[in-house]
């Protein structure tokens, strides 16, 4: 008998592979706008909610554009690139599938804004399956705090420890482990050899390595 009774998913990085748009379009608009902002930043900020970004740069370099102009500027522009060429990553049905054969809830915790949000899954197709849907204006504190997922489980019915979360990034990776909650790490190849993934309870290529025997 297994004691899961929820999947968590992340998003960017995990059902889309919208992190290289996300620091696309940070780049685009910080130069716009006139912050330095490189490639070193992206990776840094990696799982961080866009907000939080915003605010931590502009902090360092004001500029005459408000946070919020920027942060919107940033999520017009990532929600083009992926609704154009977004790719939806291998996999996902087979985590479908096995939620439906143990009776797992599917819920979404990202610090993605939920008018992004809303794109990105329909890029992905799942809407229908994902029960509850976390974003990141939800919560007072983005990953690798774990806020977010605490309040998808609360939503979800089922308590912290009773949740698998699939995540890409190292401070998701926190986030989830910090909430108590059993933890895929499924970073990026270029990621895969950074120490700081130990801490999950299992790395995987892709979605399509999870078996039936990872499920506690």
């Amino acid at each position: 008998m297994k004691n899961s009774k929820a999947i968590i998913f992340d998003m960017d990085g995990v059902l889309i592979d919208s992190e290289p748009f996300w620091g696309q379009a940070s780049m685009e608009v910080m130069e716009r706008v006139g912050i330095p902002y490189t490639r070193d930043d992206v990776m840094r900020y990696q799982g961080v909610r866009i907000g939080d970004i915003v605010s931590r740069v502009w902090d360092e370099n004001p500029v005459s554009y408000s946070k919020e102009e920027i942060e919107g500027m940033v999520c017009d522009r990532v929600s083009e690139l992926v609704l154009e060429s977004g790719r939806v990553l291998p996999g996902i049905d087979n985590i479908l599938q096995k939620a439906v054969k143990w009776g797992l809830r599917i819920g979404l915790a990202t610090s993605t804004p939920r008018r992004v949000a809303v794109n990105f899954i329909k890029r992905v197709g799942i809407g229908e399956s994902i029960e509850v849907m976390c974003t990141g204006e939800e919560v007072d504190y983005g990953k690798p705090h774990p806020e977010i997922y605490i309040l998808c489980a609360e939503r979800l019915g089922v308590e912290p420890w009773e949740c698998i979360v699939f995540e890409d990034s190292v401070n998701g990776v926190v986030a989830a482990k910090a909430a108590r909650m059993y933890t895929v790490a499924v970073p990026a190849a270029e990621s895969r050899g950074d120490k700081r993934y130990g801490i999950a309870d299992v790395m995987l290529d892709s979605l399509s390595s999870f078996t039936d025997d990872m499920i506690p």
